[in-house]
């Protein structure tokens, strides 16, 4: 199962695992994209589930999935989102629904995977180097990925035990739709610093299939500033990220 698959990262990794050979089962919201890349998928037994995962009844719907008679050895919880903006500029509904998508969804479907998860099956979540970082302008969402990091990683030392590959993938700025759903940047990322979904999803991969974690942070210049911030004072961290953003 790949949750956020209609585009973007997802959409990437629904290409790459059936090309492995998987038979997929894709989540997102947009019916059309979803039936769009099914059908330009390599393989057979895809299957889609339409569903708003910042809903109660779409989490449900995708927990249903995943704890129904199919046997599913690899989910992929990708979807999310942010947005930015002072804090009170945004609607505190937007922050209720991007908590759903972003926390409650994925430990609802991280519970119900790893509840039947055997020896050899994986699970790999998707976080951001934000994880690392306190960012004004989108503090909500960076301390959503500060949790998905923080959770993810314990997760990756309990089930390493008995067989299960647990991977943290921490993105940094990528070629998506992102940044644009979330209200743009006032700066625009640099593109040297700047990934296609492809080389994330690639890196993510290889590091899986070699059982590499707790964390991969994709990229040698964002783990360089995740390397660096480890000896700056967390002050000194706000400020700097809080001026980009200005």
């Amino acid at each position: 199962m790949v949750t956020g698959a209609s585009e973007g990262i997802g959409r990437v990794f629904a290409r790459r695992l059936a090309e492995q050979g998987y038979a997929l089962t894709l989540v997102a919201r947009n019916e059309d994209r979803l039936r769009a890349l099914v059908a330009d998928l390599p393989g057979v037994g895809h299957a889609i589930l339409v569903a708003d995962l910042s809903k109660k009844e779409g989490t449900s719907a995708a927990v249903n999935a995943l704890s129904g008679e199919s046997i599913f050895t690899l989910l992929v919880n990708n979807a999310g989102f942010g947005q930015l903006g002072d804090f009170t500029e945004i609607p505190l509904t937007r922050y209720e629904e991007m908590m759903a998508v972003n926390l409650r969804a994925l430990v609802a479907l991280a519970h119900v995977f790893l509840s039947r998860a055997k020896k050899g099956d994986g699970l790999i979540q998707i976080s951001s180097t934000l994880s690392f970082f306190p960012m004004p302008r989108q503090a909500v969402y960076a301390a959503t990925k500060a949790f998905v990091t923080s959770f993810t990683e314990s997760l990756w030392f309990q089930y390493r035990k008995v067989g299960v590959t647990v991977l943290n993938v921490c993105p940094g700025s990528t070629k998506t739709l992102f940044a644009d759903r979330a209200g743009g940047m006032r700066v625009p990322v640099p593109e040297f610093v700047t990934e296609t979904p492809e080389q994330v999803v690639d890196a993510a991969l290889r590091a899986f299939e070699r059982r590499k974690g707790p964390t991969l942070v994709c990229g040698w210049k964002n783990r360089f500033a995740v390397f660096t911030a480890r000896f700056v004072s967390r002050k000194v961290i706000v400020e700097v990220m809080g001026k980009m953003r200005q």
